[in-house]
């Protein structure tokens, strides 16, 4: 008989383990979902924080508003180039290595970049083992891994995330996009096989139009057609404005339809029964959710907490949900090769943290992929959970965002492109999601490339502060973020064995846990994309030299730009050897502990990954209910 107070609980409340936690109650298992943040949606009287959702001036949101980047005190991570050297601590308010920490995890705070994976990226290391490549890899150091599921086996729950997201997108666009790039057309050609890898256009809408076009996107759009290329309106995660609000069940159904009943009975129900009726409102193009979450009434910022995570709200007898909770280990049972519960500690008052017990027939982890790395490598046997062949927290990605570009128009265009329009980023473009080398016939991977906003003045002051600039200096620069726009790359950081996670021996957090330590290099293969890209942000405002514009490359050196996208250091594969996880996202040697955020990713994709994310967690848990609806445990 078991001893489990439920059937699963979920650490982290991400695109993974908030889309996997709704499914499990919503198919009727009692559901304890812990999350290390708090919930920042509350009105001061509820939650107790200083911050006043009334006042929303750009100052408060910019310098004020809480931000669930910040970790609880104390709580950061220490960076290394390379093994030998000394970790020093990186503060958790910068750039390195953080995570949302707050309900809805980093699904509340992206940038909304609802973009699927492509068929190539679950398929990379036989793409480059056709074209050659492979051994030059592994050469430099690489382990370039295949998905052990293919795009074909996402492409349904693809669908249906987006029709959660309420996507807004052209899929005519897209698929003329991909299909239409030079690198698509050679490569079709040089490698037969890139056509079985999945399909390549979908024939499933998305479920609202295009976000409107801004200024900033129509200026980069207008110097990508004049360059050859074939720019489109970036997938959006937002409620569009033009709508009379989103009807989520309504979309949902359409998406319920292309599974054909092949996904068993948690997808066989009508839509009525998934989704309550719920009317999300448009979004009014404030600007404000930049990075943050978004205060809008009614949800028009799509993440799961404006999803599945409100829905869950209406399961209370199978979902409990717990914020400010810290989860530091995974009981383990080394007699039965079992986890059996995980212990955390109540910081609802960090000054008097609780000690709490929670055990459950199996674990979810969904922490990031730092963070998740962290709490296997603390829990079970010396050299950590599930962790024998030492792979957890092995081939650590992070996509490289600082190969980028600022682009700032001269004086007389003041106020042109008015940045402070809606989301970041409206115009992406896949013209380079593979470049070409110096060698004919070759490409190499490099992801997608996007035009983004300066959202108001404090970004510019706020950078010119840190660089040690004041006076006019600063003043200048806050004067022209009505005339800049960057272009920011997705670029794809293949996975190298070294760069990896693991616990420091010397620093610990506040409540005397060892913090993570990454251990991260950029590899020959991003340093040739580095040199490739160079030119190319050049090339694409050459339409615009006539009017002066100035086009200033960022320092693609930068190691510690890690961003939120953090993948890799659970990998998902066949050979228990070689990864930490199996196809259905569960340990090889714990078998009922999953770990469902990007963490499983064995490539970084060239995208935002939180709709492969969702999308993969939504397979994830087909599987458990399916297998668990037939008798069968999960392990």
């Amino acid at each position: 008989m078991s001893t489990a107070d439920v059937d699963f609980i979920v650490v982290g409340t991400g695109g993974g383990g908030g889309t996997l936690s709704w499914m499990l109650a919503r198919a009727g298992y009692k559901v304890v979902v812990l999350e290390q943040g708090a919930d920042w949606s509350l009105p001061k009287e509820e939650s107790g924080n200083d911050f006043d959702l009334a006042m929303q001036d750009e100052y408060r949101f910019q310098q004020q508003k809480p931000d669930g980047k910040r970790q609880p005190r104390g709580d950061y991570n220490t960076f290394r180039p390379v093994d030998g050297m000394q970790a020093k601590p990186m503060s958790s308010n910068m750039i390195g290595g953080w995570t949302g920490t707050t309900l809805g995890g980093g699904s509340n705070l992206w940038g909304g970049w609802a973009v699927r994976a492509l068929p190539v990226d679950f398929r990379l290391r036989d793409h480059y083992s056709k074209t050659g490549q492979l051994k030059q890899f592994e050469a430099w150091g690489y382990s370039v891994a295949d998905w052990p599921v293919s795009y074909n086996e996402m492409e349904p729950f693809f669908n249906v995330t987006e029709a959660m997201l309420a996507v807004n997108g052209d899929r005519g666009l897209m698929n003329e996009a991909l299909t239409g790039s030079a690198w698509y057309k050679s490569l079709s050609q040089t490698n037969p096989e890139l056509e079985s890898y999945g399909h390549w256009t979908s024939a499933f809408p998305y479920p609202s139009p295009p976000y409107p076009q801004k200024p900033v996107g129509q200026f980069f759009s207008e110097g990508a057609k004049a360059n050859g290329m074939h720019p489109l309106p970036i997938p959006t995660a937002l409620v569009n404005p033009a709508l009379n609000g989103y009807r989520t069940r309504e979309e949902l159904a359409k998406a319920l339809e292309t599974m054909n009943g092949r996904h068993g009975t948690f997808w066989a129900q009508p839509a009525e029964k998934l989704w309550s009726d719920r009317i999300r409102d448009a979004c009014n193009m404030c600007g404000f959710c930049e990075d943050f979450i978004c205060w809008g009434s009614n949800a028009p910022k799509s993440g799961v907490f404006s999803t599945t995570l409100v829905e869950m709200r209406d399961l209370p007898e199978h979902a409990d949900i717990r914020t400010n909770a810290k989860v530091y280990e995974v009981l383990y049972d080394s007699r039965l090769r079992r986890a059996s519960g995980v212990r955390y500690l109540d910081i609802s008052d960090p000054d008097n943290p609780k000690k709490v017990e929670v055990r459950s027939k199996y674990v979810v982890l969904s922490c990031g992929a730092v963070q998740s790395a962290r709490l296997l490598l603390m829990s079970g046997p010396p050299e950590g959970l599930g962790n024998r062949f030492g792979n957890v927290g092995r081939n650590v990605m992070f996509h490289l965002f600082n190969l980028s570009a600022s682009v700032t128009l001269p004086e007389q265009y003041q106020g042109l492109l008015h940045p402070e329009l809606g989301n970041i980023g409206s115009t992406t473009c896949y013209d380079d999601y593979f470049i070409p080398g110096d060698k004919s016939g070759q490409w190499w991977k490099m992801g997608i490339l996007t035009a983004a906003e300066k959202k108001n003045p404090l970004h510019g002051a706020v950078n010119t502060l840190n660089s040690g600039a004041i006076g006019m200096d600063m003043l200048r620069q806050m004067d022209a973020y009505t005339r800049q726009l960057d272009l920011r790359t997705t670029g794809d950081d293949h996975p190298m064995p070294n760069n990896r996670v693991t616990l420091d021996p010397e620093y610990v957090d506040e409540y005397g846990f060892p913090v993570a330590r990454i251990t991260r290099s950029f590899g020959e293969h991003e340093q040739l994309i580095f040199r490739l890209m160079q030119s190319r942000f050049q090339k694409i405002f050459e339409h615009y030299k006539k009017i002066g514009i100035q086009v200033t490359n960022s320092d693609p050196q930068l190691l510690t730009l890690f961003g939120d996208h953090q993948l890799g250091t659970c990998r998902m594969g066949d050979d228990p050897r070689t990864s930490v996880l199996d196809r259905n996202c569960r340990m090889h040697e714990v078998p009922n502990v999953f770990v469902v955020d990007t963490s499983c990713f064995p490539s970084a994709l060239g995208v935002n990954p939180m709709a492969t994310a969702m999308a993969n967690a939504l397979r994830v848990g087909t599987w458990m209910i399916e297998s668990l609806k037939k008798g069968s445990e999960l392990n």
